[in-house]
């Protein structure tokens, strides 16, 4: 997760904790799709893949850890998707992230 954190976002923006407490969420591209690592999980899902990602990052008020991650897709949009349906009351994303 920490390689993650230090990447810049493509796409940025909040959500309201508790329907109320701003925090940001990102949207960052990395290279590689981490697996699971559990050796019951088809090899697919349990490898890691080189591939082009995106990787949903918020924050929450509680502090730590600084990151939490809210799930990986392998397009943009889906990555948006994700973050959106995650986040109780939905994501305002900022204009000049797309």
């Amino acid at each position: 997760m920490q390689e993650l954190e230090h990447l810049a976002p493509v796409k940025r923006g909040h959500w309201l904790y508790g329907g109320s407490i701003p925090c940001e969420v990102r949207v960052v591209r990395h290279h590689t799709l981490f697996g699971t690592g559990d050796l019951e999980d088809e090899p697919e899902l349990a490898q890691d893949r080189e591939v082009e990602c995106f990787y949903v990052l918020y924050q929450t008020p509680v502090g730590s850890p600084k990151w939490i991650g809210g799930g990986s897709a392998l397009t943009l949009v889906e990555a948006v998707s994700i973050a959106e349906s995650t986040l109780s009351g939905g994501v305002k994303w900022e204009a000049a992230y797309g």
